[in-house]
């Protein structure tokens, strides 16, 4: 097997994921996905971990504030190692911290001065655009206003389907060709755990973490890795 390539019969294991809406059912368990995980390298693993970590902040302690609980989850999207994979967690941890502006404005909560809330290149846009439907940002990100008016509807379930589905197009506009290595992993898993969430809302859920989204200004809603048992 080629250094280059390592994980061939791996990613080989792994069943095709179809878009959400498509099936009811996930080819593939969340033990059986473990397992398969179970074949990545000690350092992949660390690294997989590490990403894990950067999206999904229920792994921090309950004691770290919200500036802590930023430095840690910056660091560890620090040590994820890839070229590749760097933008797509921090276009989802963008993403989240659309969704924190999102709830804080409809509390009327503006981020104070200098106060840690968010992560990514938008965080001063934002703050400087924080009355603007979509944060000036709308020609970019037209979910934004979207996901604004279902906040504004009481909407939870349409909320949770914009959000899935913008995060499973933001998978989807990367390049597949690259080969059989740790990107490939990582990339199934981040699609993985779209899908699971997609397939496994429901209305009662739906509203549970809608009033979560309007609670918390961050939360760590996306299923973690480190989870699945």
């Amino acid at each position: 097997m080629a250094v280059a390539e390592p994980y061939t019969m791996l990613l080989a294991s792994l069943p095709h994921l179809p878009a959400p809406g498509s099936v009811k059912q996930l080819p593939i368990s969340r033990l059986q996905l473990k397992n398969r995980l179970k074949w990545l390298a000690p350092e992949d693993q660390r690294r997989l971990h590490a990403m894990d970590i950067a999206l999904h902040w229920a792994h921090l302690s309950v004691d770290l504030d919200d500036a802590q609980m930023l430095q840690r989850a910056q660091g560890a999207l620090e040590q994820i190692g890839s070229a590749f994979l760097f933008p797509l967690v921090l276009e989802r941890l963008e993403m989240r911290t659309f969704a924190a502006a999102l709830r804080r404005r409809r509390r009327n909560q503006p981020p104070r001065p200098d106060e840690p809330w968010g992560v990514g290149r938008f965080v001063r846009q934002i703050e400087t655009h924080f009355h603007e439907p979509a944060f000036g940002l709308g020609h970019l990100y037209p979910w934004i206003a979207q996901a604004h008016q279902h906040l504004q509807d009481n909407e939870p379930m349409a909320l949770e389907n914009l959000l899935i589905m913008e995060s499973w197009k933001q998978l989807n506009r990367v390049d597949d060709r690259h080969g059989f290595g740790f990107d490939a992993v990582a990339l199934y898993t981040l699609r993985w755990e779209i899908l699971h969430r997609y397939i496994h809302r429901d209305t009662e859920k739906a509203l549970a973490h809608f009033d979560t989204l309007v609670s918390h200004a961050l939360d760590a809603s996306p299923v973690s890795l480190e989870a699945l048992t």
